[in-house]
């Protein structure tokens, strides 16, 4: 079945298709509303609803946007938004070129009383513990989202991730609200790559083609740019697609 229409696109997402919804927020997966501001150029990012469409007709995944202590970030909330709803864009776009689809996207929010310190994660074991203790029982896939990392890493995810809930690699760190849009976004479109059963594409030591390192899976220390280094080759592309987290097209 093709998606051609928004009712189409909110069933197919498991939205049901009535009710109180946005376009923008439901079917684009964008918290505030609107698209986000393009960090380079300060406008808006050009969006289509034939964007959405064409990635529920494709395998796709769901995702759940979980903000843990986002009260104590040190941006505004207004900021931390926008940054979570450019790097939707950003994960969008980067697994599009790998025929992969962004579904349904949803947010769910702990606040600092209730985040037991996880606001401010200090090491891995940590992150681990953050997702065993947390997650959506449903069929999207758990990214925390923190207000800050304590510890020298920027996010974390387990590869491959958990084909179910309930396990100890169910979950990943998609990263600090608190780093610049474009780092923030890679990273968490990296970390669901590694959750994907994508591994790092060197070494301890950085990859010394170009097109190695403008690969999504270099880690930052390696990549020639958090804005440009996001490509994936077609072996990438198949293994992401072969996932057992993704969900068959419309």
């Amino acid at each position: 079945m093709s998606v051609r229409s928004v009712r189409q696109a909110m069933s197919a997402m498991g939205l049901g298709g009535a009710g109180n919804l946005s376009v923008m927020r439901d079917v684009l997966g964008f918290w505030r509303g609107t698209p986000p501001p393009d960090p380079s150029t300060g406008s808006p990012v050009q969006v289509t609803l034939g964007e959405a469409f064409t990635a529920l007709e494709r395998k796709h995944v769901h995702l759940n946007l979980i903000e843990v202590g986002f009260d104590a970030a040190s941006v505004t909330l207004a900021e931390a938004d926008e940054r979570v709803d450019y790097a939707v864009h950003r994960i969008r776009r980067i697994y599009a070129d790998a025929s992969l689809g962004l579904g349904r996207v949803q947010y769910f929010w702990i606040d600092v009383p209730a985040a037991d310190g996880y606001e401010d994660l200090g090491s891995e074991s940590e992150a681990d513990d953050l997702s065993d203790d947390w997650g959506v029982p449903n069929d999207g896939v758990d990214m925390f989202l923190v207000a800050n990392i304590s510890d020298d890493f920027v996010g974390i995810s387990p590869v491959p991730g958990d084909c179910s809930k309930g396990g100890k690699s169910d979950g990943l760190v998609g990263g600090e609200v608190g780093r610049a849009a474009e780092a923030f976004s890679r990273t968490a479109a990296h970390e669901l790559g590694h959750f994907l059963d994508l591994s790092h594409n060197h070494g301890d030591d950085c990859p010394t083609a170009t097109s190695a390192r403008e690969n999504l899976m270099a880690q930052t220390r390696c990549a020639v740019s958090v804005r440009s280094s996001v490509l994936l080759t077609s072996g990438q592309g198949s293994t992401v697609r072969g996932r057992c987290q993704t969900r068959a097209g419309q």
